[in-house]
């Protein structure tokens, strides 16, 4: 989810958290964030907490693809890249 939305939506992961919970974020342009996510959905259903169709591994797994699409665009803005 884009930053702007997870902060706008009112039961988006970090707004779920509890005060003191401790929370994690993955950047899109961490090349790392992707495999984590992946092997995130992985435990996921190993520990039997979801089903492989579940919507909720479906938007990680769609997460984890548009940081993959993104990350040339967003390392170019940072400066950490060129044309």
């Amino acid at each position: 989810m884009l930053k702007k939305e997870e902060l706008a939506n009112e039961t988006s992961c970090i707004n779920k958290a509890l005060p003191d919970e401790m929370v994690f974020v993955m950047l899109g342009r961490d090349q790392a964030a992707p495999i984590a996510i992946e092997a995130w959905i992985s435990a996921r259903i190993a520990l039997g907490l979801n089903q492989p169709g579940d919507p909720e591994l479906a938007d990680a797994r769609e997460a984890a693809e548009w940081m993959r699409r993104q990350l040339r665009t967003v390392r170019i803005a940072l400066g950490k890249e060129s044309l």
